[in-house]
């Protein structure tokens, strides 16, 4: 049998706001900030069903069976980052086949997640046509259309939206206390 596998997932890809900068200012405080994100992620993505699929530097890639439980954990990520100085993440997510190879993730779905997340800007949650489109019902999340980006090494445009959920319906046992 192999642990190679094809599966549509809600692929999620954050990174810290000005990390690379902040590591050749004050090393410490910018570990400190890395170990808080990670701390963070972990419990969140748990609590919203997803899987942890591996840090790159100050990124995280994870992946989801649902966008709603994808889009609901980088909500709370950003509400629970606000309480934590200095700690601003830009994520994107992307619904689309991607290939599982033991424990990794490969294809278009997650590199247009890592696209995404490149061009979102700071504290903000931008996600492709085919997440918007997931979401369409539900009432609880807003978007907005923020442009058709040509994304590097992606063969066509891709919509551009930006996220917001009504903070509200976040539960509180769904917040984070560091």
């Amino acid at each position: 049998m192999s642990a190679q596998s094809r599966q549509l997932a809600a692929i999620m890809f954050t990174d810290i706001v000005g990390y690379t900068a902040l590591i050749g200012k004050d090393e410490q405080k910018a570990f400190n900030l890395l170990r808080i994100n990670r701390e963070i992620h972990k419990l969140l993505i748990k609590q919203f069903h997803g899987t942890w699929i591996k840090e790159l530097g100050d990124g995280v890639l994870v992946s989801f069976n649902t966008v709603t439980d994808a889009v609901f954990c980088a909500a709370t990520i950003h509400q629970t980052c606000n309480n934590v100085e200095g700690l601003k993440l830009r994520i994107g997510n992307h619904l689309g086949e991607v290939i599982f190879d033991h424990n990794d993730v490969f294809g278009d779905g997650v590199n247009i997640a890592s696209r995404l997340q490149a061009v979102a800007s700071p504290g903000n949650t931008w996600v492709s046509e085919a997440v918007y489109k997931n979401l369409a019902n539900k009432k609880e999340i807003t978007s907005e259309f923020i442009k058709e980006e040509i994304l590097k090494n992606v063969s066509d445009p891709v919509k551009v939206y930006e996220i917001s959920v009504n903070r509200s319906k976040l539960s509180a046992h769904m917040e984070v206390n560091l």
